[in-house]
């Protein structure tokens, strides 16, 4: 599915990006954006919560595996 139609970015791109590591820094969404649109910014900016949500999503589920890891070990 398309998130941003400015830039053609598709959701599996931001996910793809995500697992690249992008999401890993303060600056989550404007580094994924920028993974995701060979540095292009921005235009309308209605896509930006829905990469908000789906950067959240991603730390979130992240967070998750690594303590059902953690349990695991103990």
């Amino acid at each position: 599915m398309y998130i941003c139609l400015c830039n053609a970015i598709r959701e599996r791109d931001i996910k793809q990006a995500l697992m690249d590591g992008h999401g890993n820094t303060p600056h989550a969404v404007s580094a994924v954006y920028h993974a995701c649109s060979d540095g292009e910014k921005p235009q309308c900016c209605s896509c930006l919560q829905t990469i908000k949500d789906i950067v959240s999503d991603h730390k979130s589920t992240k967070a998750a595996y690594a303590s059902c890891k953690e349990m695991e070990t103990a």
